[in-house]
């Protein structure tokens, strides 16, 4: 275990959170109240919060669009365009209109833009120009130099927009926490006994065939802790816990599902105790990098009492390999038994030593 001594958040907004209390065995009648949710998202919300302080969102626009649901994605790429098209329709028709274009009573020789007497017109003329779909009846002419000016602008303006659109689709596709949608933790977090010594046990697992590289795991046990010398007040405190593979390396492999071990070196029938507080919660969180792409990739959950096995172990999980004549030969490992748990049978001597 990395850090066995606590420490207290005191001067933060995590040290007036109200952890509900709870009874091991009942089911998880809180999980609202959870800090990190089963599926990694953090449930803490901020609250008054002045105009001027929302304004680093737009200093770092990228982060913050890139953070949004699709479907405001979708109407920011809708509005780009949108704006765009009407801003230069307006700078057209006014061309129009100060040239004396617009209406059907026009008696000019020659128009700024052809066929351009209304707004709608204008619109469509907008439209075809940034696109480049293609000049039909509407067109510009060599009439107005300041109309010929802002088809030039709007022809620079129509890629930079598309660009941007297009490199915000991409970038958003490709982040990677979608990625990590495929990573999967066991339902359920064992305490048991492995080489001898007394450890935290959780199976992780990648779903996709894409390689995950230099992948780690620790913890964060948070629990609740009263300050000395005022009994009344509750505050969150934190315990980092790191997590090694089987062999007691630092990086994990996963090929294949495998099991990330924390061993509970410093009076384990204590420490076992403050996991099934009720205001306790365990966060793991798992790092790597995905192999295709370089991307850095981290995901998390969490484990509220009710979700810990006490002397328990995972059950092995073996490979099958077939061999097909008409295909190349493989490993299978069945995912049924990816959450399920057996008796430690060393766990009652080895706990009974401490």
């Amino acid at each position: 275990m990395g850090n066995s001594q606590p420490w207290a958040v005191k001067n933060s907004f995590l040290s007036r959170l109200e952890l509900p209390r709870f009874t091991p065995g009942k089911k998880d009648e809180h999980a609202p109240y959870r800090i990190i949710s089963k599926d990694g998202k953090v449930q803490i919300g901020l609250q008054q919060m002045s105009f001027f302080k929302r304004r680093r969102y737009w200093k770092n626009i990228l982060t913050t669009v890139l953070q949004l649901k699709w479907r405001w994605m979708f109407v920011i790429f809708s509005l780009g365009f949108l704006v765009t098209w009407t801003a230069f329709a307006i700078i057209y028709y006014i061309i129009a209109l100060v040239h004396g274009d617009i209406g059907d009573n026009y008696t000019g020789s020659k128009r700024c833009i052809a066929q351009v007497g209304s707004f709608t017109a204008a619109f469509l003329f907008s439209l075809e120009t940034q696109h480049t779909i293609g000049y039909g009846f509407r067109h510009v002419t060599t009439e107005c130099g300041m109309a010929v000016l802002f088809v030039f602008l709007q022809f620079i303006l129509g890629i930079g927009v598309q660009c941007v659109i297009a490199g915000l689709v991409v970038a958003k596709l490709q982040l990677a926490r979608r990625c990590g949608k495929t990573v999967l933790f066991s339902s359920k977090l064992c305490v048991g006994t492995y080489d001898g010594e007394i450890c935290l046990m959780v199976r992780v697992g990648n779903t996709r065939q894409c390689n995950l590289v230099s992948v780690k795991g620790y913890g964060v046990l948070m629990e609740r802790a009263t300050i000395e010398g005022n009994e009344g007040q509750d505050i969150l405190s934190e315990t980092s816990l790191d997590f090694t593979s089987e062999n007691g390396g630092e990086y994990i492999n996963l090929f294949w599902p495998a099991v990330m071990y924390c061993v509970i070196a410093n009076n384990p029938q204590k420490f076992v105790g403050r996991l099934f507080d009720g205001g306790s919660e365990l966060v793991i969180t798992l790092e790597g990098i995905i192999e295709s792409t370089g991307q850095n990739l981290q995901v998390r959950t969490s484990y509220k009492p009710h979700e810990i096995e006490l002397g328990k172990k995972f059950c092995d999980l073996v490979p099958r390999y077939i061999h097909n004549n008409a295909q190349k030969s493989y490993h299978v490992i069945d995912h049924k038994d990816f959450h399920l748990t057996e008796n430690d049978p060393n766990w009652t001597q080895s706990f009974e030593q401490y």
